[in-house]
């Protein structure tokens, strides 16, 4: 069964390939636009434009801060709602 479905695949890929080379040898003009379209999807996702911008500026803002101020802790308060007290369920169930 395995060996079945490799011979399958292999029909279907030389198809493909029967195919894009009588393309290429009889309208040549109508693979340019799809490989002008991918080429630059693969340009952009290998040289994404946020790495452009960065090169132009090699200020990275310090991990650390350099003095050794103490952090003020927030406070929390408990504001009391209009429910009841008890720990039933409501009494519309």
């Amino acid at each position: 069964m395995r060996h079945r479905n490799s011979t399958i695949a292999y029909v279907i890929f030389a198809l493909v390939a029967i195919g894009i080379l009588f393309t290429v040898l009889t309208r040549p003009g109508t693979l340019i636009i799809p490989l002008l379209v991918f080429g630059s999807i693969f340009l952009l996702y290998k040289y994404p434009p946020s790495r452009w911008r960065s090169r132009s500026k090699s200020f990275s803002p310090p991990r650390f801060s350099s003095s050794k101020t103490k952090r003020r802790n927030a406070t929390f308060r408990v504001i009391n709602g209009s429910k009841d007290s008890s720990d039933e369920p409501p009494k519309y169930h």
